[in-house]
């Protein structure tokens, strides 16, 4: 499954950036994320693992994040694994003007065994998730509205 979700938030690129950059901040636009920890490499460069757990209302999941790439302000890749998803997940950024970032997402997903009914029956889940996490990170951004629990 491939889809694009994307975004127009009302910052400079570089505080967008900062932001998105800062695992301190990640709960409050990474809705459900309970905890976040590295446990490979350094924080935030190419080949950094971290584990993920969120609550995704229908149950929790343990993910692991591995930077691909980093070409930052402009592109950022992760994939991330969880049991029966893999995802390779591509970040863009794009300063419209001096105060307006678009930000767009390339996701693509690879589903193993009952993962793979579930992304049958619930296609559009992963991709309101996705929405749901940029509209919740320019919410956050612009008017420091946090998802922390």
């Amino acid at each position: 499954m491939k889809y694009t979700t994307e975004i127009k938030i009302d910052l400079p690129i570089e505080k967008v950036i900062d932001i998105f950059e800062n695992p301190n901040l990640l709960p409050d636009w990474q809705r459900g994320l309970l905890y976040s920890k590295l446990i490979k490499g350094s924080n935030g460069e190419v080949g950094a693992k971290r584990k993920l757990k969120i609550d995704l209302e229908i149950r929790t999941i343990i993910m692991i994040e591995t930077i691909l790439k980093k070409e930052l302000p402009h592109q950022w890749h992760g994939k991330y694994s969880a049991n029966g998803i893999d995802s390779v997940q591509k970040n863009f950024f794009e300063a419209l003007n001096e105060n307006q970032t678009h930000w767009m997402n390339e996701s693509e997903f690879q589903f193993h065994g009952g993962m793979r009914i579930v992304s049958k029956l619930m296609p559009n889940i992963f991709k309101n998730r996705s929405e749901q996490v940029m509209k919740d990170f320019k919410l956050f951004a612009e008017k420091g509205i946090s998802q922390r629990k």
